[in-house]
């Protein structure tokens, strides 16, 4: 039993039940297909690339449900069989496929029992053995002892029709009943290579994998002999190798985190262990409290990954049941789940690799956490440097893949590790900042919301550049502009996180699914919105680009809270050609400054100020020249635009020169984005490149 306080222990006390596997079982019956229809010309050594070996393999970390799925994947086909297999079994030789797979037999091998084994002249021969561990998983399997490895030997002396005859005979199969080994934990592999007499190839490197692979090469030509490999490891970089050198193409399997509905499906179909009948929603949710409000809790904390997942339901369990009380409300069960208690017992066995990464990981933590926090995609083949794949370096720092599609991910850095992290004292500053703006954001962000590089880049600057202690351009280019801004005490108190929160879209009407009028978001929700922002010592960033609200708002107080100055940043431009004119600033200060002074200023005291920053890639000529080539602060009651706007009471608009933009995002890192962002809202990260993301870290760092 693991504890904090004899309050949060992880007791397992529910069965819990798979979902959500449906595109996983169909990819991986369809890959196992292939090896059946295509045995034949794979005993041939056919060069054909059409009849290459193609293995399911799934290099995941912890808690992503790789054991799960392998140990489930029979179980699952029947599941799935009448629907997203229907199609997969229209054609009659499908069919008959599937019938057999209803009757094969699993054999689950564990390869943290890899050893080397006797006899001694074939000691440190790694298809024995594989070859043994397969032969006593079976023995094993099907209750009988630890068989003798001499003996063994002696009987199958490295023959592939022998050992899956005697695996047959162990687990009394019939000769043309399917048999599915699942290899579990083939990351093993990185560490115990140096056991065996392996290959070594040109670099002079041993590729354990090779010959790993080579051994399921040549099992695979048994009638009837079908393979899936999971584990913790460098899967692309493995992938890659193998199917260069192994003549086998490793597919991968996505175990996608789970969903906000697939949640709810998980806690309306799993049961306790000893109370059978017993719903796990029923336990946690009183009538005050949904399901869907519980999967929302959930996926907020755990992010969906499936292991989290499990053992967050567990803790939440024995929780309810030691106090006899379910939960009254989401907001009630999220506030257990924010206990640091919670969180550092939740997340223990999972942030190991994080706590522990060395040097080379570690100079790279910092951008791994700026891609989960900006939603930078990145594609399977993106490199990190020439030795290393971003999909396996997330993988090895202990970070999680959430696919968009087959051949694109994002980076998923669940909330409840961010405890155990955030305040370890060998992290910097600029890492605490990131983990502590992920801990913040909501989670739908990551989940639906677009990349907002260019604006995540300012914050952090501009959260720098407040907090700092060290003298600064910006901060004084601003006091020397507006004495209102001169009157804040600054640096701020701490580096404040950057706070997604929800936009205040552009009011109009839209059609709904049952075709009925709805409101979206507007100027009604301003005076809510603004004093939330107004309460709060955050930098807060909406999540819509194409918001009514501006891009970066923050707020600031004078050194005895006698003033308050609610700040807005419009990044602007994006690129656009033409630069940014005076209609496309009014219609910034008419979205902010107007709302805001009309609804939150007029019914403040004087001593309530608004600010809005116009921080633009471009400025188009009229603007630029009427500003001289220098910022510009206009004041209330002042008229911009050929005196078309007139800027409100109590409000201030600041109008950068591009010369000045550049203290807040460089001219490279600009061109950088303006190259990504030419093709795509969301570029992925192989357009933006690795060297930009290191750029913007240097640019922070060079503030701290």
């Amino acid at each position: 039993m693991t504890s904090s306080g004899e309050k949060w222990v992880t007791d397992d006390t529910f069965k819990p039940i798979v979902v959500d596997r449906e595109n996983d079982v169909l990819f991986v019956t369809r890959n196992l297909f292939q090896l059946h229809k295509n045995r034949r010309q794979l005993r041939a050594e056919t060069t054909d690339l059409n009849y290459r070996l193609t293995v399911p393999f799934a290099p995941h970390l912890f808690g992503s449900g790789k054991t799960t799925f392998c140990l489930s994947y029979l179980e699952l086909v029947q599941r799935f069989r009448e629907t997203s297999l229907s199609s997969f079994a229209s054609d009659a030789s499908r069919k008959e496929f599937l019938d057999k797979l209803h009757e094969a037999v699993l054999l689950y091998v564990d390869l943290t029992e890899l050893k080397p084994i006797n006899p001694i002249e074939e000691k440190r021969n790694l298809e024995w053995a594989v070859h043994y561990l397969l032969f006593k998983s079976a023995c094993l399997k099907s209750g009988q002892g630890q068989p003798d490895p001499d003996e063994c030997y002696n009987v199958l002396k490295l023959r592939t029709t022998v050992l899956v005859k005697r695996i047959r005979e162990v687990l009394n199969m019939r000769i043309n009943q399917f048999l599915l080994v699942a290899f579990d934990e083939v990351g093993v592999l990185d560490s115990r290579g140096n056991f065996f007499d392996l290959e070594v190839n040109d670099e002079g490197r041993v590729r354990s994998y090779y010959d790993f692979f080579g051994t399921v090469r040549r099992l695979c030509k048994q009638d009837n002999v079908f393979f899936i490999v999971v584990g913790k490891s460098k899967g692309l970089s493995i992938k890659n190798y193998t199917a260069s050198v192994s003549k086998v193409l490793l597919h991968f399997i996505s175990l996608s985190p789970l969903n906000s509905s697939s949640i709810v499906e998980f806690l309306e179909k799993s049961h306790l262990k000893v109370q059978t009948q017993s719903r796990v929603c029923d336990i946690l949710c009183s009538p005050s409290f949904s399901v869907n409000e519980l999967a929302e809790a959930l996926l907020e904390c755990t992010g969906g990954v499936p292991g989290l997942l499990t053992r967050a339901v567990n803790m939440l369990l024995n929780y309810v049941q030691t106090r006899g009380q379910s939960f009254g409300s989401k907001d009630e069960c999220l506030s257990c789940m924010k206990e640091d208690g919670f969180r550092t017992v939740c997340s223990e066995p999972f942030v190991t690799r994080i706590s522990t990464l060395d040097e080379d990981r570690r100079s790279v933590l910092d951008m791994l956490l700026m891609m989960a926090l900006y939603r930078i995609p990145f594609k399977a083949d993106d490199e990190l440097n020439s030795e290393s794949y971003l999909f396996d370096a997330v993988t090895e720092m202990g970070f999680y893949r959430y696919p968009i599609d087959d051949n694109t991910f994002q980076v998923l850095f669940p909330k409840v590790f961010i405890r155990n992290l955030k305040n370890a004292s060998s992290f910097s500053l600029l890492e605490k900042i990131l983990l502590g703006s992920l801990n913040m954001e909501p989670v739908d962000c990551f989940f639906s919301s677009n990349c907002r590089v260019f604006e995540g880049i300012v914050a952090i600057r501009l959260v720098l550049m407040l907090s700092s202690t060290v003298r600064n351009e910006f901060r004084e280019l601003l006091g020397r502009l507006s004495a209102t801004w001169k009157e804040m005490k600054l640096p701020i108190h701490g580096p404040s996180p950057l706070h997604y929160m929800m936009s205040v879209s552009r009011v109009k009407k839209r059609r709904s699914k049952s075709n009925k009028e709805e409101k979206t978001f507007g100027c009604n929700e301003w005076n809510e919105i603004i004093h939330k922002a107004l309460c709060f010592d955050r930098v807060y960033i909406p999540k819509e680009a194409n918001s009514y609200s501006p891009d970066i708002m923050f707020k600031l107080q004078s050194p005895d809270d006698s003033n308050v100055l609610m700040v807005g940043v419009a990044c602007k431009g994006r690129w656009k050609s033409e630069g940014i004119g005076w209609s496309d600033i009014i219609e910034e200060a008419k979205k902010f400054l107007d709302p805001v002074s009309n609804q939150v200023l007029s019914q403040a005291l004087e001593f309530y100020h608004c600010m809005l920053i116009i921080v633009s890639t471009k400025l188009a000529l009229n603007v630029a020249s009427e500003l001289g080539n220098q910022s510009r602060c206009y004041t209330s009651g002042m008229l911009i635009g050929g005196n078309s706007f007139p800027i409100p009471p109590n409000c201030e608009l600041v109008v950068l020169c591009e010369r000045d933009v550049e203290m807040l995002i460089d001219r490279e890192i600009l061109n950088g984005l303006e190259r990504a962002f030419s093709t795509s809202d969301i570029p992925p990260f192989g357009d933006s490149g690795f060297n930009l993301l290191r750029r913007a870290r240097d640019s922070f760092m060079s503030l701290q």
